[in-house]
């Protein structure tokens, strides 16, 4: 009960923070306007982005000016939200059931979405290239350590739980024989 309690919490928080933490405490950009992002990083916008922008303001396209572009961290923040629930999701679950093989693979999922959530923002999705971005300074950082976090405390479960299993099936069986 100890192990399925404390576990649980772990992951609810954890699963909480890097749901909520983007959207939050540690934010990542959103919609952006094309002039905004250009004046936020500085770098400047690629050449094939710079020429699709010239080739709307030369047709006299009125919304060049104000174009919405998705920056990468907001799909980031938004993969983040659905990762961090389903961990939180995964942490009731590890209170609520009592089986330590369901348990088990409870915690080797964990330990495969702690994985996820550290590769989005840093391999997969990315960030803003910004230096100075917040995105960058806050929500990068914020969201390796949470997964990180949960990656160990998954595998720290799972190897807790399987040695703890092991134990108390050669009990079991020891007591078979006995009989």
């Amino acid at each position: 009960m100890k192990n399925r309690l404390i576990s649980g919490i772990i992951f609810i928080i954890l699963g909480l923070f890097i749901a909520v933490g983007p959207q939050t405490v540690f934010p990542v950009c959103g919609v952006h306007t094309a002039a905004q992002s250009a004046e936020q990083t500085s770098m400047p916008m690629n050449s094939q982005e710079t020429d699709q922008s010239e080739q709307c303001a030369a047709d006299g396209d009125a919304m060049s000016a104000s174009m919405n572009m998705m920056m990468k961290c907001h799909g980031t923040g938004q993969a983040a939200l659905g990762l961090g629930a389903l961990i939180a999701v995964s942490g009731v679950l590890l209170i609520l059931l009592r089986s330590k093989q369901t348990r088990l693979g409870l915690s080797i999922a964990l330990f495969l979405n702690g994985i996820l959530a550290l590769l989005i923002p840093t391999a997969l999705i990315g960030v803003c290239d910004g230096a100075q971005m917040s995105c960058r300074m806050l929500a990068l950082p914020a969201l390796t350590i949470l997964s990180s976090l949960a990656i160990i405390a998954a595998a720290a479960n799972a190897v807790y739980l399987y040695q703890s299993d092991k134990k108390e099936r050669q009990k079991n069986e020891a007591a078979a024989v006995n009989h």
